[in-house]
């Protein structure tokens, strides 16, 4: 099983940073600057988790998490938002789409590590092509 992590931020350096820790645990990232450009690498390359950043071209973060929470083989997929979006609205929006985590720009790159792996560990992810659109979400393995 590929251990694809998908991150969508516009801020090059810190998809490098987030990439090469990542990358040093093992994990496959797949990066793109764009929401909409994210929920489809998301669809193509069945990540066990995604990183996505507030502010950025293609909707936004919290457009790209409403949809990958609203698609049925998508919808229980961990997802963590690291941002500098600080406000409190931002953050019980970002909740309330389904997030999973919501990290805070400047990071620490090791706990954001450790942070990941626990989304990873306590929800992994099997991608079921069975499920029909109407159908309830995909099957969990824990």
């Amino acid at each position: 099983m590929q251990r694809n992590v998908v991150i969508a931020d516009d801020d090059a350096t810190i998809v490098s940073l987030v990439k090469l820790r990542l990358e040093m645990a093992r994990y496959n990232v797949c990066a793109t600057n764009d929401a909409t450009a994210a929920v489809a690498l998301v669809r193509s390359k069945e990540p066990l988790a995604v990183i996505l950043d507030v502010d950025m071209p293609g909707g936004g973060g919290l457009s790209a998490l409403a949809r990958i929470k609203s698609d049925p083989h998508m919808r229980n997929l961990p997802v963590m938002m690291l941002t500098g979006e600080r406000s409190t609205e931002v953050v019980l929006s970002a909740m309330e789409k389904g997030a999973n985590d919501y990290m805070v720009k400047p990071f620490d790159p090791d706990t954001l590590l450790e942070r990941v792996s626990r989304m990873v560990k306590s929800s992994t992810m099997v991608w079921d092509y069975t499920v029909a659109p109407s159908a309830p979400a995909p099957v969990w393995e824990l």
